[in-house]
């Protein structure tokens, strides 16, 4: 097909051949953009009136220039469009305008953490070296079984769990003291 035809019957308001022209060119594009771009039916239906629309605009200001190479012209416009209507679709809409555009300031809880931090480590340091030595096993290993760290220490079940227990009553005592709760 001559698509030059098209820019000619455009140029002289030919309704006889652009009605023939269009229903040609708009089922060209169409398949086009399903083929290449698995565009829907109804967004490459879009897509191609528009592109008619737009080149028709272009030919009557004259500014296309080559009258054989508006099949391209026509092609890369469909593509643009079609790709222009689907980031569109894709872009966030807010129906409702977030009631604060920042986010809370967490500093007085990493001061607060850092100073319970520092009490604690200087209860682990008052602590006797077999108890410091225990429960640091366990800061260290926090998902191990009771059966497991007992077995590393070489008491019983009970042993450990106990001892454990002790310590960390120990060392909440020691905190609250130091942080006079």
């Amino acid at each position: 097909m001559d698509y030059s035809r098209f820019v000619y019957a455009v140029q002289n308001n030919d309704t006889e051949e652009l009605a023939s022209m269009v229903s040609v060119i708009t089922a060209v594009l169409i398949k086009f953009l399903k083929v290449r771009l698995g565009a829907a039916h109804p967004d490459a239906e879009d897509s191609a009136q528009n592109t008619l629309m737009l080149v028709t605009e272009k030919i009557n200001s004259d500014q296309l220039n080559n009258p054989d190479s508006v099949i391209y012209y026509l092609f890369t416009t469909a593509k643009n469009d079609y790709f222009k209507n689907q980031a569109k679709i894709k872009e966030p809409t807010f129906d409702e305008v977030p009631e604060s555009h920042s986010v809370e300031g967490d500093q007085l809880h990493r001061l607060l953490d850092e100073e319970r931090m520092g009490v604690l480590k200087k209860c682990l340091s008052e602590l006797k070296p077999k108890f410091r030595e225990y429960i640091t096993y366990w800061f260290q290993n926090p998902g191990d079984e009771t059966a497991v760290v007992a077995d590393h220490f070489g008491i019983s079940i009970n042993n450990a769990w106990t001892k454990k227990h002790r310590i960390l009553k120990l060392l909440k005592e020691c905190c609250e003291k130091k942080l006079k709760f």
